[in-house]
C-alpha cells in the first residue's frame, strides 16, 4: 500500500488488479482502494489440475486486460503472482517479483522474472538450491511485512468494540486465531490436526475469547462444524464472517495462533506473542524468527504448554522504519526512467 501510495502522489499510473479470492476484495475496499482497481480472476480449488488450469486462465485474462490500456507498462511487480508474471513475460513488459517462502513452487518467478526480491534472512546457499540466479536476486534488509506495519496507528477503542460486539467480557484474554492455508501448494494435513488441538486447548479455557480468522466462508463452516463437538465453547469464540483490519486486531489480541506466515509476522512486528502452527517444510526466515524468539512453533500436542494464556502490555513498538518500502522502490524506479 505505501508503494501504491508513493507512486500514485507522484503522478505515476499504478495499474491495481486482484484476484477474487479470500477477502482480498473486501480488504481493498476497506483500506480505501474502492474504483481503483480491477478485479482479474478467481481461484480454482487446491487439486494441482485445477491450479495449472487457474494458473494459465488468469495469465490469458491479464495479458486481455493490459492489452486494452491506452498507455504501455514500464514494469509489472507482484509478491507471489505467478499468472502476472506469465502474463508480464508475453507482454515483454519487465518483472519484478517478491517472494519470502522459499520452498513454495518458485521456478515461475525464478526463470520469468527480471529481479526477484527475497528477504536477507535467506541464505544464499538456500537460493541457489531453488535455482534463483545470483544475476536476478536482490537481497532487502527485514520482512516484507514491514513495507505497510511501518504505517501502523492502533485505534484504541479498537478491543473493546471487539470484544463488545461479540459479547464477550471486558478482562477477557483475546486469542487470535488464524487457520492454516488449506488450498495453498505448501499446506501439510499435520497443520489440520493441529489446528484440531488448538481449538480444544483454547475454547476449554479459562477467560479465554478466541475470535477465529478463516481463509475462506467454507472454511468458516467447517470450523463451526468441528466446534460443536468441543465442550463448554458456548460463548467463548466468535468466527468472522467478514474482512476486518488484521492489523487493528492483531494488535488488539494477547495473542496470536496461525497457520500461515504473513499474519504471524505482522503480529510479531507489532510486539504481539505469536505461536505457528505451520507445519509444512520451515522456510529460513521462519527458522530466524523462531531462533530469535518472535515467533514460538507448535509442532504437536506436547508443545501446548509452550502458550501463554495472559494479558500483554500494548505498545506499538518504536523500532520500526521504512528500510524495505525504500529498497523495493529503488527496485522499481529504474524502469520508470
Amino acid at each position: 500500500m505505501p508503494v501504491i501510495r508513493h507512486y500514485r502522489e507522484r503522478g505515476v499510473e499504478v495499474v491495481l488488479t486482484a484476484r477474487n479470492h479470500s477477502q482480498t476484495i473486501e480488504l481493498l475496499e476497506l483500506h480505501g482502494f474502492g474504483g481503483t482497481y480491477s478485479v482479474i480472476g478467481s481461484h480454482y480449488g487446491k487439486s494441482k489440475i485445477n491450479k495449472l488450469r487457474g494458473l494459465l486462465v488468469r495469465a490469458m485474462q491479464l495479458v486481455s486486460h493490459i492489452k486494452k490500456l491506452k498507455k504501455p507498462v514500464a514494469v509489472a511487480v507482484s509478491h507471489g503472482s505467478r499468472s502476472m508474471v506469465l502474463a508480464a513475460k508475453w507482454l515483454k513488459i519487465p518483472v519484478v517479483t517478491m517472494y519470502d517462502y522459499e520452498f513454495t513452487e518458485t521456478g515461475i518467478f525464478n526463470r520469468f522474472s527480471d529481479v526477484v526480491l527475497v528477504p536477507d534472512r535467506i541464505p544464499d546457499d538456500v537460493l541457489d538450491e531453488i535455482n534463483l540466479p545470483a544475476s536476478k536476486s536482490r537481497k532487502y534488509p527485514g520482512i516484507k511485512e514491514e513495507l505497510y506495519v511501518n504505517d501502523f496507528q492502533p485505534v484504541p477503542v479498537f478491543r473493546s468494540q471487539v470484544l463488545k460486539r461479540y459479547h464477550a467480557a471486558e478482562g477477557a484474554i483475546l486469542a487470535v486465531l488464524r487457520p492454516p492455508a488449506t488450498t495453498a501448494n505448501y499446506h501439510s494435513e499435520k497443520s489440520e490436526v493441529l489446528l484440531d488441538d488448538i481449538l480444544h486447548f483454547l475454547l476449554n479455557a479459562h477467560r479465554v475469547f478466541t475470535v477465529i480468522v478463516p481463509r475462506t466462508a467454507e472454511q468458516g463452516r467447517e470450523l463451526l462444524r468441528s466446534i460443536e463437538s468441543v465442550a463448554d465453547s458456548a460463548g467463548r469464540f466468535a468466527i468472522l464472517d467478514e474482512a476486518i483490519d488484521g492489523l487493528q486486531l492483531a494488535f488488539a489480541a494477547d495473542l496470536l495462533i496461525s497457520g500461515g506466515g504473513t499474519m504471524n509476522r505482522e503480529a510479531a512486528l507489532l510486539g504481539v506473542p505469536v505461536y505457528s502452527i505451520f507445519a509444512g517444510r520451515q522456510g529460513a526466515l521462519d527458522r530466524q524468527m523462531e531462533a530469535e524468539g518472535l515467533i514460538t512453533f507448535i509442532r504437536d500436542a506436547r508443545d501446548l504448554s509452550k502458550i501463554r494464556l495472559e494479558h500483554r502490555d500494548r505498545q506499538k513498538p518504536s523500532a520500526l522504519t521504512d528500510r524495505v518500502e525504500a529498497f523495493v522502490i529503488d527496485a522499481i524506479d529504474p524502469y520508470l526512467e
